[in-house]
């Protein structure tokens, strides 16, 4: 996703400097001598305007707009040490989305931790249905974009939008946060649809059941329960539960298939964010003393509670 909001921004007329959080230089190095991320983004060839960087200082000197794209399980650490290079009046964009899994904490507000308190005001959240290779093919793609700062979702909007982009405003940055972060979790038990040979009845009817859950906590977390049923919510959880190249729905395939947890990640050999979400998923809900079956079910399927086929066969049954 990283590489193709960079291409988007960069086909929009803007120099973007790109930079790998995992410390891995080959995409960096691929996209430099062959403007392709082969590791990634395969196939597309990658807009002059995108320049690798290896050092993070470098990357963030003098941008006027910095998106963060990594996984929500490193962002604390990422940005401690980016925040000290990020320019006064920068606008700072959340694309990672969800909760950190130590603390329970929502990104904008790990983010607005570390930097300055000047920059605050300049956070702002992007969420929806939004697959990265659909993207780079100009596939028509509509997010919510989310703030309690007007100015900054405008000025984001300018830079992002375009014939085949549109954004939403929103102030609900808690709802639209959640529902970017819990549809990969949800997306699990989709792919373990496929996985047991079940079909869109099943799916359909257990995407409701998602929503349903996800609506209740994005109210207990002080967020609009109407939030889940826009594009953060039930438009990502669709998009991202029915592609077929989701990370979340393959391991959910694996897991539908007998695979232990373990060796399910390994086949999929890249971050399975789902994971880190379910577990993240259970103990929100356990704090706000939730009835969430269903994400209970997801829980004992990818930490090895319960026999994962087992678990979704006695869920599916005893569903009211």
């Amino acid at each position: 996703m990283g590489t193709a909001l960079a291409q988007v921004l960069a086909e929009n007329g803007h120099q973007v400097r790109i930079w790998n959080w995992e410390g891995d230089h080959a995409p960096l190095r691929q996209i430099d001598k062959y403007r392709e991320n082969k590791k990634y983004l395969r196939g597309v060839k990658l807009s002059d305007n995108i320049v690798s960087k290896y050092n993070i200082d470098e990357a963030l000197e003098n941008s006027d707009a910095v998106f963060l794209v990594t996984p929500s399980g490193v962002m604390e650490h990422t940005i401690s040490f980016a925040a000290r290079s990020i320019c006064h009046g920068a606008l700072v964009v959340d694309v990672s989305k969800g909760v950190e899994p130590q603390t329970l904490r929502l990104i904008p507000h790990i983010i607005s931790k570390h930097i300055r308190p000047k920059l605050r005001k300049n956070v702002v959240t992007i969420s929806g249905p939004a697959v990265a290779g659909q993207l780079v093919e100009k596939k028509f793609t509509a997010m919510n974009i989310a703030s309690k700062n007007k100015r900054a979702i405008r000025r984001v909007t300018e830079i992002l939008q375009n014939d085949y982009i549109r954004l939403f405003p929103t102030s609900d940055v808690i709802g639209v946060e959640i529902g970017g972060s819990f549809k990969n979790a949800y997306t699990i038990a989709i792919g373990m649809c496929d996985g047991l040979g079940l079909g869109l009845n099943t799916k359909a009817a257990l995407l409701t059941y998602a929503l349903q859950e996800i609506s209740m906590l994005i109210k207990a977390m002080g967020g609009r329960k109407k939030t889940a049923y826009e594009l953060a919510g039930v438009g990502d959880l669709i998009g991202t539960s029915l592609c077929s190249d989701s990370r979340n729905r393959r391991f959910g395939e694996y897991l539908g298939k007998g695979l232990p947890p373990s060796v399910a990640q390994k086949k999929v050999r890249q971050t399975v964010e789902g994971v880190d979400a379910v577990k993240c998923l259970f103990r929100l809900a356990k704090k706000y003393s939730l009835h969430t079956p269903f994400a209970d079910m997801i829980y004992d399927c990818v930490t090895g509670n319960k026999n994962a086929i087992g678990a979704f066969q006695t869920f599916l049954r005893n569903l009211t």
